[in-house]
Protein backbone atom coordinates (compact mmCIF):
# COMPACT_ATOMS: atom_id res chain seq x y z
CA UNK A 1 0.00 0.00 0.00
CA UNK A 2 1.76 2.82 -1.45
CA UNK A 3 -0.57 5.63 -1.51
CA UNK A 4 -3.54 6.09 1.30
CA UNK A 5 -6.53 8.07 0.53
CA UNK A 6 -10.28 8.30 1.41
CA UNK A 7 -11.01 6.12 -1.62
CA UNK A 8 -8.37 3.46 -0.31
CA UNK A 9 -9.65 4.01 3.37
CA UNK A 10 -12.60 2.26 3.09
CA UNK A 11 -11.59 -0.58 1.43
CA UNK A 12 -9.05 -0.96 4.77
CA UNK A 13 -11.62 0.02 6.87
CA UNK A 14 -13.13 -3.67 7.75
CA UNK A 15 -9.64 -5.10 7.94
CA UNK A 16 -8.89 -2.83 10.91
CA UNK A 17 -12.40 -3.13 12.41
CA UNK A 18 -11.81 -6.92 12.63
CA UNK A 19 -9.67 -6.19 15.84
CA UNK A 20 -11.36 -3.02 17.06
CA UNK A 21 -11.18 -1.73 19.78
CA UNK A 22 -7.53 -2.51 19.50
CA UNK A 23 -7.01 -2.30 15.68
CA UNK A 24 -3.52 -1.83 14.85
CA UNK A 25 -3.00 0.16 10.99
CA UNK A 26 0.59 -0.91 9.49
CA UNK A 27 1.41 2.56 7.75
CA UNK A 28 5.15 1.33 7.26
CA UNK A 29 5.07 1.15 3.66
CA UNK A 30 2.93 4.35 2.88
CA UNK A 31 4.06 6.99 1.34
CA UNK A 32 1.83 9.15 0.44
CA UNK A 33 -1.33 9.72 3.27
CA UNK A 34 -4.36 12.62 2.48
CA UNK A 35 -5.63 14.86 4.76
CA UNK A 36 -8.66 12.50 4.99
CA UNK A 37 -7.10 9.64 6.51
CA UNK A 38 -4.94 11.56 8.96
CA UNK A 39 -8.20 13.61 10.65
CA UNK A 40 -10.00 10.32 10.38
CA UNK A 41 -7.58 8.52 12.08
CA UNK A 42 -8.07 10.95 14.99
CA UNK A 43 -11.66 10.10 15.25
CA UNK A 44 -10.80 6.61 14.87
CA UNK A 45 -8.92 6.74 17.91
CA UNK A 46 -11.24 8.25 20.12
CA UNK A 47 -14.02 5.70 18.86
CA UNK A 48 -11.03 3.48 20.48
CA UNK A 49 -10.52 4.96 23.16
CA UNK A 50 -14.23 5.15 24.50
CA UNK A 51 -14.64 1.75 23.89
CA UNK A 52 -11.91 0.86 26.19
CA UNK A 53 -8.65 0.47 23.40
CA UNK A 54 -6.43 1.83 21.96
CA UNK A 55 -5.59 2.73 18.12
CA UNK A 56 -1.91 1.19 17.34
CA UNK A 57 -0.17 2.89 14.61
CA UNK A 58 2.80 1.35 12.86
CA UNK A 59 4.78 4.60 11.37
CA UNK A 60 5.52 5.15 8.10
CA UNK A 61 9.12 4.34 7.58
CA UNK A 62 9.85 6.85 5.46
CA UNK A 63 11.29 9.88 7.73
CA UNK A 64 9.27 12.48 5.70
CA UNK A 65 6.13 10.52 5.44
CA UNK A 66 6.12 10.34 8.81
CA UNK A 67 7.04 13.71 9.39
CA UNK A 68 4.31 14.49 6.96
CA UNK A 69 1.56 12.89 8.98
CA UNK A 70 2.58 14.59 12.50
CA UNK A 71 2.46 18.23 10.79
CA UNK A 72 -1.29 17.39 10.37
CA UNK A 73 -1.52 17.33 13.67
CA UNK A 74 -3.11 13.95 14.22
CA UNK A 75 -0.80 13.03 16.86
CA UNK A 76 -1.02 16.10 19.18
CA UNK A 77 -5.19 16.06 18.57
CA UNK A 78 -5.16 11.96 19.41
CA UNK A 79 -2.61 12.00 22.29
CA UNK A 80 -2.56 9.19 24.58
CA UNK A 81 -5.52 7.62 22.43
CA UNK A 82 -3.39 6.35 19.63
CA UNK A 83 0.01 3.95 20.52
CA UNK A 84 2.75 3.90 18.07
CA UNK A 85 5.87 1.84 16.92
CA UNK A 86 7.79 4.46 17.89
CA UNK A 87 7.80 8.26 18.52
CA UNK A 88 6.20 10.24 16.33
CA UNK A 89 8.28 13.28 14.58
CA UNK A 90 7.71 16.75 15.63
CA UNK A 91 7.19 19.98 13.96
CA UNK A 92 4.44 21.40 11.55
CA UNK A 93 3.57 20.51 8.19
CA UNK A 94 4.83 22.85 5.48
CA UNK A 95 2.09 22.53 3.04
CA UNK A 96 -0.88 22.18 6.32
CA UNK A 97 -3.06 24.42 8.29
CA UNK A 98 -3.28 21.40 10.65
CA UNK A 99 -6.77 19.76 12.22
CA UNK A 100 -8.76 21.89 14.54
CA UNK A 101 -11.46 21.28 16.22
CA UNK A 102 -15.00 22.43 15.87
CA UNK A 103 -17.40 22.57 18.81
CA UNK A 104 -20.00 25.33 18.42
CA UNK A 105 -21.34 27.63 15.56
CA UNK A 106 -19.86 30.73 17.11
CA UNK A 107 -16.49 29.57 16.32
CA UNK A 108 -16.55 28.31 12.60
CA UNK A 109 -16.41 32.07 10.75
CA UNK A 110 -13.30 32.36 12.61
CA UNK A 111 -11.46 29.23 11.55
CA UNK A 112 -12.83 29.99 8.11
CA UNK A 113 -11.12 33.43 8.18
CA UNK A 114 -8.07 32.10 9.50
CA UNK A 115 -7.87 29.17 6.63
CA UNK A 116 -8.45 31.66 3.87
CA UNK A 117 -5.75 34.43 4.92
CA UNK A 118 -3.51 31.63 5.60
CA UNK A 119 -3.98 30.45 2.00
CA UNK A 120 -4.06 34.17 0.51
CA UNK A 121 -0.48 35.07 1.84
CA UNK A 122 0.62 31.59 -0.38
CA UNK A 123 -0.45 32.34 -3.58
CA UNK A 124 -2.84 34.79 -5.17
CA UNK A 125 -6.69 34.11 -4.54
CA UNK A 126 -9.18 35.78 -6.93
CA UNK A 127 -11.88 37.42 -5.48
CA UNK A 128 -14.29 34.75 -6.96
CA UNK A 129 -12.16 32.19 -5.85
CA UNK A 130 -11.84 33.05 -2.06
CA UNK A 131 -15.91 33.55 -1.92
CA UNK A 132 -15.89 29.52 -3.25
CA UNK A 133 -13.68 28.55 -0.34
CA UNK A 134 -15.55 30.09 2.42
CA UNK A 135 -18.30 29.16 1.41
CA UNK A 136 -17.60 25.30 1.39
CA UNK A 137 -15.72 25.56 4.17
CA UNK A 138 -18.37 27.87 6.15
CA UNK A 139 -21.27 25.29 5.09
CA UNK A 140 -19.38 22.40 5.72
CA UNK A 141 -17.89 23.60 9.07
CA UNK A 142 -21.82 25.18 10.30
CA UNK A 143 -23.24 21.35 9.23
CA UNK A 144 -21.30 19.88 12.62
CA UNK A 145 -23.18 21.53 14.95
CA UNK A 146 -26.44 21.64 13.22
CA UNK A 147 -26.44 17.89 12.86
CA UNK A 148 -23.83 16.12 14.44
CA UNK A 149 -25.75 15.82 17.93
CA UNK A 150 -29.26 17.86 16.98
CA UNK A 151 -31.71 15.97 19.55
CA UNK A 152 -28.69 16.34 22.11
CA UNK A 153 -28.06 12.96 22.84
CA UNK A 154 -25.20 11.37 25.43
CA UNK A 155 -22.42 11.29 22.60
CA UNK A 156 -19.28 13.01 21.91
CA UNK A 157 -19.70 13.83 17.65
CA UNK A 158 -16.03 15.61 18.24
CA UNK A 159 -16.16 17.82 15.18
CA UNK A 160 -12.54 17.85 13.02
CA UNK A 161 -11.89 19.99 10.03
CA UNK A 162 -8.44 20.10 8.20
CA UNK A 163 -7.24 22.40 5.11
CA UNK A 164 -4.59 21.16 3.30
CA UNK A 165 -2.73 22.41 -0.37
CA UNK A 166 -1.37 20.30 -3.25
CA UNK A 167 0.77 21.13 -6.34
CA UNK A 168 -2.87 20.73 -8.53
CA UNK A 169 -5.73 20.89 -5.88
CA UNK A 170 -6.73 22.24 -2.18
CA UNK A 171 -8.22 19.52 0.09
CA UNK A 172 -11.03 20.33 2.63
CA UNK A 173 -11.89 17.60 5.00
CA UNK A 174 -14.20 17.90 7.52
CA UNK A 175 -15.46 14.85 10.05
CA UNK A 176 -17.57 13.96 12.89
CA UNK A 177 -18.62 10.92 14.91
CA UNK A 178 -22.35 12.01 15.00
CA UNK A 179 -25.52 10.46 14.77
CA UNK A 180 -25.01 10.71 10.74
CA UNK A 181 -26.84 12.19 7.94
CA UNK A 182 -29.46 9.50 8.14
CA UNK A 183 -30.49 9.90 11.96
CA UNK A 184 -30.49 13.57 11.18
CA UNK A 185 -32.63 13.46 7.95
CA UNK A 186 -35.77 11.16 9.73
CA UNK A 187 -36.73 14.34 12.35
CA UNK A 188 -37.83 15.31 9.26
CA UNK A 189 -41.15 13.36 8.44
CA UNK A 190 -41.07 13.37 4.71
CA UNK A 191 -37.90 11.28 4.96
CA UNK A 192 -38.37 9.27 7.73
CA UNK A 193 -38.49 6.21 5.79
CA UNK A 194 -36.00 6.26 3.74
CA UNK A 195 -32.53 4.29 4.21
CA UNK A 196 -28.81 5.24 4.35
CA UNK A 197 -28.42 5.14 0.84
CA UNK A 198 -31.44 6.96 0.01
CA UNK A 199 -30.99 9.44 2.64
CA UNK A 200 -28.04 10.27 1.43
CA UNK A 201 -28.96 10.74 -2.02
CA UNK A 202 -31.61 12.86 -1.10
CA UNK A 203 -28.81 14.90 0.68
CA UNK A 204 -26.40 15.37 -2.20
CA UNK A 205 -28.87 15.54 -5.02
CA UNK A 206 -32.60 16.97 -4.16
CA UNK A 207 -31.25 19.55 -0.75
CA UNK A 208 -33.05 17.14 1.41
CA UNK A 209 -32.94 19.00 5.31
CA UNK A 210 -34.15 18.25 8.62
CA UNK A 211 -35.07 21.10 8.85
CA UNK A 212 -38.89 21.59 7.23
CA UNK A 213 -38.56 25.75 6.96
CA UNK A 214 -37.53 26.98 3.53
CA UNK A 215 -34.77 28.31 2.72
CA UNK A 216 -32.88 26.50 5.32
CA UNK A 217 -30.75 23.36 4.91
CA UNK A 218 -29.18 22.01 1.36
CA UNK A 219 -25.50 22.84 1.75
CA UNK A 220 -24.08 19.58 0.94
CA UNK A 221 -26.15 19.82 -2.63
CA UNK A 222 -24.37 23.83 -3.03
CA UNK A 223 -21.15 22.39 -2.12
CA UNK A 224 -21.45 19.40 -4.76
CA UNK A 225 -22.69 21.71 -6.98
CA UNK A 226 -19.84 23.88 -6.69
CA UNK A 227 -17.41 20.45 -7.20
CA UNK A 228 -19.41 19.65 -10.21
CA UNK A 229 -19.45 23.02 -11.85
CA UNK A 230 -15.20 22.87 -10.93
CA UNK A 231 -14.27 19.67 -11.78
CA UNK A 232 -13.50 18.31 -8.36
CA UNK A 233 -13.69 15.57 -6.22
CA UNK A 234 -15.85 14.79 -3.45
CA UNK A 235 -16.39 11.72 -1.05
CA UNK A 236 -19.55 12.03 1.30
CA UNK A 237 -19.22 8.99 4.09
CA UNK A 238 -22.37 8.57 6.83
CA UNK A 239 -22.96 5.26 8.61
CA UNK A 240 -22.85 2.44 5.69
CA UNK A 241 -23.02 4.84 2.69
CA UNK A 242 -20.90 6.63 0.41
CA UNK A 243 -21.90 9.07 -1.96
CA UNK A 244 -18.79 9.53 -4.36
CA UNK A 245 -18.87 12.54 -6.71
CA UNK A 246 -15.56 12.85 -9.60
CA UNK A 247 -16.06 15.66 -12.11
CA UNK A 248 -19.69 15.16 -13.33
CA UNK A 249 -19.92 11.68 -12.44
CA UNK A 250 -21.28 10.66 -8.89
CA UNK A 251 -22.58 7.58 -7.04
CA UNK A 252 -23.39 5.73 -3.85
CA UNK A 253 -22.92 2.99 -2.30
CA UNK A 254 -22.50 0.93 0.50
CA UNK A 255 -19.62 0.86 2.54
CA UNK A 256 -18.34 -0.74 6.21
CA UNK A 257 -20.56 1.53 8.99
CA UNK A 258 -18.84 4.30 10.87
CA UNK A 259 -20.68 6.77 12.95
CA UNK A 260 -21.27 10.35 12.05
CA UNK A 261 -20.09 11.90 8.76
CA UNK A 262 -16.93 11.96 7.22
CA UNK A 263 -16.65 14.52 4.03
CA UNK A 264 -13.80 15.19 1.75
CA UNK A 265 -13.93 17.83 -0.63
CA UNK A 266 -11.10 18.09 -3.25
CA UNK A 267 -11.13 21.57 -5.53
CA UNK A 268 -8.78 22.33 -8.20
CA UNK A 269 -5.73 24.41 -7.76
CA UNK A 270 -6.52 26.57 -11.11
CA UNK A 271 -10.00 27.73 -9.51
CA UNK A 272 -8.07 29.60 -7.01
CA UNK A 273 -5.88 31.98 -9.55
CA UNK A 274 -6.95 35.24 -10.99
Amino acid sequence: MRTLDAWRLNRELPAWERSFPRPLVDLSTVEAIDPYVAVFLVLYARRCAEAGGRLRLLLPRREEVARALAGTGLFRRAGEAVWTDRPPPEGPGENSLGIVRVEDEGEVQGLVDRACEVLADRFPLGERSIRVLAMAMLELLQNIPHHANPLGEEIEPYGLAAVQEFSDHIHLVVMDKGVGLHRSLALNPRYRGLGERQALEAVLIEGASRFTDPGRGGALRRIREVVQANEGRMLVRSGGAGFWQAEVEWGVEGVHPFPGVQISVQLPRALFFG
